[in-house]
């Protein structure tokens, strides 16, 4: 018996060892990943973390026809499956890249679902960045957050691709406490976070944020029942009408997504020419898209992956339609325009940074107009051969605020959001504003309206009724809040936001407070309410 216990006893003690020595290695691998530094400078709130970034590029895909020993250099560009970047596709189809003295290499991002082309956004920018890429297809407001390159050309602005889907919320206010899914680092986390912003909700604090690899990704949470609203771009998106989710917004009432060119800054250091010779080539292909848009389909059919591009052989131009439909392209005179004042453009780069830095993310500091070359815009318009003679399929191309909205029927309207800025003060007996009011407008109100198309701004006055009784009329105090409503609209109207998109209305305070000698509650009903309407979600 004393033999056992102590066999026992020696066995207990080797088991006990080996927990304690399986324990510490468990402990000491979770302190070094806490300890580790992050691989990026990203970070989320409540979220997963960003994912390790490897600097490994897939290969780049090239014509077959390709001739590796004629001397030529090669140009990678890496872009998703998107209308306007398969001009990339038409370029090596058609053989244009050759005709100006390089050979197009282009990575497509998600091909065919193949993982060696399941390219991260922390991943692009940084293959960018090292200048392993000469240039990337993506948003403004990547190029924002990151700054992985410049900005050399503008591809669209997008005109309905880029949507928030929700189940059970009607404006954007009862977005408050809403699990929201996007992908991760995408255009779809930066749509989220303006939309947030109109309504001043924080999305730190006031929403639970769940970013994914993928838009799929985030729709399938959505479906799932695990988030509340979903942020992404057309085609995936619109597989959240399986769960019952309807549009709340999109990029067709709101113009804040424009897609762009970056260029490496090494490219544009060490091989200026080549990257001119690829700017004339995208615009030479763009121009034979738009004068014979059949052929241009068939080529970009031709290049083949259709079931990655959407744009099959026998269906080639109305495919290519369906995707240009809801993106406004901009050709070389559209690329020209906004080259020669570069204002509206570097206005959407600070905008976008200080989105970023509201849903506190890093954003690089210095002038944002480094992030910006216009020469090679100026050098391809130069040359007449490259101007297009023709539209594109969408030719609503504008960064102006002044946009078009005869289309819009305000018996159509419904409320997508009522802004938070709503306490302006006026000078002394006065519907003048202060110039701390205008500011307030400046920032609350004007970029929306200034990056919107299809959206009113119902503005409507409320004014004190100061007592004793007898000392004002109902219809003098009513005429006094609209007043004020109009000199709200009037400031907006002067800053360049088209009147037509103002619906101006004047309310009476509570009756409560009718000819009252309060001065708290004659202040509780001195404001001007805006509420931000969308016509046909």
């Amino acid at each position: 018996m004393q033999k056992l216990n102590r066999t026992r006893l020696v066995f207990i003690i080797i088991v006990g060892l080996a927990i304690l020595i399986a324990v510490g290695a468990f402990a000491y691998n979770a302190i070094q990943k806490l300890a580790a530094p992050s691989p990026t400078q990203v970070s989320y709130v409540g979220a997963q973390p960003t994912p390790i970034v490897h600097l490994e590029s897939p290969d780049a895909i090239f014509s077959p026809d390709r001739d590796a020993d004629d001397g030529l250099p090669t140009y990678i560009c890496g872009a998703d499956a998107f209308g306007s970047y398969f001009t990339l596709q038409q370029m090596q189809a058609a053989g244009t890249d050759v005709e100006h003295g390089f050979h197009l290499g282009i990575i497509p991002f998600y091909l065919d679902d193949d993982p060696a082309y399941s390219v991260s956004e922390e991943q692009r920018t940084a293959l960018l960045e090292n200048g392993q890429w000469d240039c990337l297809l993506t948003t403004l407001d990547s190029v924002a957050l990151t700054s992985p390159g410049v900005i050399t050309a503008i591809v669209d602005e997008s005109a309905g691709a880029d949507q928030l889907w929700a189940r059970g919320i009607d404006t954007i206010n009862d977005l408050k406490n809403a699990r929201i899914a996007f992908s991760r680092g995408s255009v779809g986390e930066y749509f989220t976070y303006y939309t947030l912003s109109i309504a001043r909700l924080n999305p730190r604090f006031d929403v639970t944020l769940l970013p994914k690899d993928s838009v799929a990704e985030a729709v399938e949470a959505f479906n799932a029942g695990e988030a509340d609203a979903v942020s992404g771009w057309e085609p995936d998106i619109y597989d959240a009408e399986a769960s019952g989710g309807i549009p709340l917004l999109s990029s067709k009432q709101m113009r804040i997504i424009i897609d762009v060119m970056v260029t490496s800054r090494q490219s544009i250091a060490n091989k200026a020419e080549l990257v001119q010779n690829f700017h004339d080539a995208w615009f030479h292909t763009l121009k034979d898209q738009v004068e014979d848009f059949d052929t241009a389909a068939g080529q970009i059919a031709e290049w083949g992956h259709n079931d990655w591009s959407f744009v099959y052989p026998e269906s080639a131009s109305e495919d290519l339609t369906l995707w240009l439909e809801s993106v406004a392209q901009a050709d070389l005179s559209d690329n020209a325009a906004v080259m020669r004042d570069l204002e509206p453009i570097l206005n959407r780069l600070q905008i976008a940074q200080r989105v970023w830095a509201a849903s506190g993310l890093d954003v690089p500091g210095g002038d944002v107009s480094e992030l910006v070359e216009a020469g090679y815009i100026s050098r391809a318009a130069a040359q007449a051969s490259l101007q297009a003679r023709g539209n594109p399929v969408n030719d609503t191309f504008s960064l102006s605020a002044e946009l078009a909205v005869s289309s819009l029927d305000e018996a159509d309207a419904q409320t997508l959001v009522v802004l938070p800025c709503r306490r302006f003060a006026f000078l002394p007996e006065s519907t003048e504003l202060t110039l701390e009011s205008r500011r307030i407008l400046d920032e609350c109100v004007m970029p929306t309206l200034s990056q919107s198309v299809g959206l009113f701004l119902q503005v409507e006055g409320s004014s004190a009724w100061p007592g004793p009784a007898g000392t004002y009329t109902e219809d003098e105090i009513l005429d006094f809040a609209e007043a004020r409503a109009q000199s709200v609209v009037d400031y907006l109207v002067s800053q360049g936001i088209d009147q037509a998109r103002f619906i101006i209305t004047g309310t009476l305070p509570p009756e409560s407070h009718w000819e009252t000698e309060d001065a708290e509650l004659q202040s509780e009903d001195r404001y001007v309410e805006m509420t931000l309407i969308t016509v046909g979600r």
